[in-house]
């Protein structure tokens, strides 16, 4: 060993010597240092750590006295064989993380089918955006760079019928992301009504927030604007185009109620989550709320669906109100999503890649979707059960007795197989017990008959 290094207190009432000397004790009682390890020469040590070498010398003597070290003539001082004590036990003062069950086959609606993502042209792109990259090691724009908020202008407008400016869209790693970040841009006062049953992760991180939250039951249009009137918020977060989990597409009558709720008051919003609304399997695509009226609407959504939840790219479409203060609070913060990420995905839109993959996974899903109710629909017909949602969106949902979906359940227990119950979408209330959600896009064309034959064996 050629030195120590530690810190020693020179204005500490143990003399330096004694601190050496503890030092040295306690990495050999602890085992940091092993027998015959030999210790750094009382010159080099002294030099090292800036004392006089008879300070060192005096800390060696200790050492030698008390039998942790030995002195060999004309070679120096080494560690003495030391009965080590146990470690001292550790206290956990924290529960054990969890082990994530395994599971033989999961209908959870939170997956895409893996096996699909463009890997070669992702690749391909994002090596040319790699090469050719060297301005992108700076810092970009707090919103997201200009080439990718153009992209998405074009993008939106075709596809979404969004009507924005490439100045109204905010880039970020994620939704939940996102919605944080308006938490700080509304109001502080502002509350917000939230879909129930809806997503589960939208009111967790707004009363994270510290917002308060009103629940808005869902009627058959989708969020009842008649029970969003007599509330308090003036922020009503809604999933028109999809509702999840019941899969209501909203009408256009029901859209221009909750449109005209948003303009009766200053300062009032309608957050408009675009959730899976490029699967649509039921006819046209259906536009954006945003596209009917953009002064009031805050329109987000993300690739997590099309293309895959790890690549971590959402945005939001600002209303024009809301801009000056946005640029205000954004100053202070950097894009979190990374340039190299954003100008691959930008090339990737541009180049028409993202339209072809998005024709390509429309089909495989709309065909793995008629898989699941093709293998649903003789046990349905003969147990009196209902298959809906099935028009848009990666899931479906399947309703009926109590007394049947507890022994799918149970079968489910028993085969371990995931289904997800629409119950636990609810949170302000014990809502519908009687219906399970089978999501399908992590499910491969021949694992579906297999799990649901599992499911109704013997039911």
């Amino acid at each position: 060993m050629n030195s120590f290094t530690l810190e020693l207190d020179r204005k500490s009432r143990l003399p330096i010597y004694e601190q050496l000397y503890a030092y040295i004790a306690d990495g050999i009682r602890s085992g940091r240092l092993i027998e015959n390890e030999r210790l750094p020469s009382k010159k080099a040590l002294a030099s090292h750590l800036g004392i006089s070498a008879n300070t060192v010398e005096t800390a060696y003597a200790m050492l030698c006295q008390e039998g942790y070290v030995s002195s060999r003539p004309r070679s120096g001082y080494y560690v003495s064989k030391i009965e080590l004590s146990p470690p001292a036990q550790i206290m956990q003062t924290e529960a054990p993380a969890p082990v994530a069950r395994s599971y033989r086959y999961d209908f959870m609606t939170n997956t895409v089918d893996a096996h699909s993502f463009p890997f070669r042209t992702w690749a391909k792109l994002g090596k040319e955006v790699l090469y050719n990259g060297e301005t992108l090691l700076a810092s970009g724009n707090c919103q997201g760079d200009e080439e990718l908020r153009s992209t998405l202008c074009k993008y939106l407008r075709e596809f979404r019928a969004v009507n924005c400016s490439p100045e109204q869209i905010v880039i970020g790693a994620g939704m939940e992301y996102l919605l944080m970040l308006l938490c700080r841009l509304l109001p502080a006062d502002a509350e917000f009504a939230v879909e129930e049953p809806g997503y589960a992760k939208t009111p967790a991180i707004l009363a994270g927030c510290g917002r308060q939250l009103h629940y808005i039951p869902l009627d058959s249009e989708g969020m009842s604007a008649a029970a969003l009137s007599k509330c308090t918020a003036s922020v009503a977060c809604i999933t028109p185009s999809h509702q999840f989990p019941t899969g209501i597409i909203m009408p256009a009558g029901r859209r221009s109620e909750l449109l005209k709720w948003a303009s009766e008051k200053s300062g009032r919003y309608i957050i408009e989550d675009d959730y899976n609304s490029e699967f649509n399997f039921a006819g046209r695509p259906i536009p954006s709320l945003q596209g009917m009226d953009s002064r009031n609407v805050i329109y987000i959504s993300t690739f997590s669906r099309i293309l895959a939840p790890s690549i971590r790219i959402a945005y939001m479409v600002l209303p024009p109100s809301l801009l000056t203060s946005a640029a205000e609070i954004l100053k202070s913060y950097s894009s979190t999503v990374s340039r190299f990420d954003q100008h691959t995905l930008a090339s990737f839109i541009d180049n028409g890649y993202l339209n072809r993959h998005l024709n390509r996974m429309k089909t495989l899903y709309r065909a793995r979707r008629d898989i699941l109710i093709d293998a649903l629909t003789p046990h349905a017909t003969r147990l009196g059960l209902k298959i809906s949602g099935s028009g848009a969106g990666l899931h479906l949902l399947l309703s009926g007795s109590a007394e049947i979906i507890s022994l799918i359940l149970e079968r489910a227990e028993t085969e371990n197989v995931r289904v997800p119950k629409l119950s636990d979408n609810f949170h302000s209330y014990a809502g519908e017990t009687n219906t399970l959600i089978f999501g399908y896009a992590g499910m491969s064309n021949e694992d579906i008959p297999m799990a649901i034959d599992l499911l109704f064996n013997g039911i």
